[in-house]
């Protein structure tokens, strides 16, 4: 009997340390990553009406500059569709996000900045590349703020900005030396924003279930909204789509 109580004993025992021993392993597993959002927003953006003529800029005050023609950059419509738009969910309603650790990147290429208007996550930093033979300066304004005013000469490094303003801030970038230069550094608290090409098509990617606020932005033109869900499955692709028209002079 004794023997059998002891046996029994045992086993009770051993059963007791796999429960514990199993509940310790499984307490040490890494708990899996929670699945990437897959929610998207597309959509273009049209511009209704006669486009306004794209006057060409008298660049004769620099022979870099004058070598190359160009045209005004204030409204660039192609077949009915608006480029130069910034596309984007309304700040304050994506939650929070870090900023990205590479800058971007804004080139004075033939006495223009490419890209005209480009995005950014507040913190992230913004490299300024003087890509011409010539002497710029750059110049950045918050409203009437100016934030800096750098010589840029040629063959220069990158000019390095950091902290350019909060979410919601646009930084106008402009060259005193070549005053038709000029481009737009908007700042947001998320990465879900993008610029409209020729084409006026745009696309917003890894967008969790919600509903969102859509905001279309353009230097010249203003800012229009609208509103979308995204879903589950088939209803993860929403289509949102702007247009615009001239402002009434």
């Amino acid at each position: 009997m004794r023997t059998r109580l002891c046996l029994s004993a045992v086993v009770v025992s051993l059963a007791a340390m796999v429960v514990a021993s199993s509940v310790a392993v499984a307490d040490e597993l890494p708990v899996p990553p929670a699945p990437a959002a897959t929610g998207s927003i597309t959509g273009t953006v049209s511009f209704k009406g006669t486009a306004p003529v794209r006057e060409k800029l008298r660049r004769d005050s620099d022979p870099v500059c004058a070598a190359t023609e160009a045209f005004s950059e204030d409204v660039v419509v192609n077949k009915g569709k608006l480029a130069g738009v910034l596309v984007r969910i309304k700040n304050g309603t994506a939650g929070t996000h870090a900023a990205p650790s590479a800058p971007a990147v804004l080139i004075q290429d033939k006495c223009t900045y490419a890209p005209r208007v480009i995005g950014i996550v507040a913190g992230q930093q913004v490299a300024i590349r003087n890509g011409d033979p010539t002497f710029h300066n750059v110049r950045g304004n918050l409203g009437d703020k100016t934030l800096f005013n750098l010589p840029h000469a040629k063959g220069a490094g990158d000019i390095i900005r950091d902290n350019l303003g909060k979410a919601g801030d646009i930084v106008d970038m402009n060259c005193d030396v070549h005053p038709w230069m000029r481009s737009f550094v908007a700042i947001h608290d998320h990465p879900f924003f993008t610029v409209t090409g020729d084409s006026g098509a745009f696309t917003l990617t890894g967008l969790p279930e919600g509903k969102y606020t859509v905001e279309a932005w353009h230097p010249v033109l203003g800012l229009k909204s609208t509103t979308v869900t995204i879903g589950k499955g088939k209803k993860a692709k929403a289509k949102a789509s702007f247009a615009f028209k001239a402002k009434a002079k």
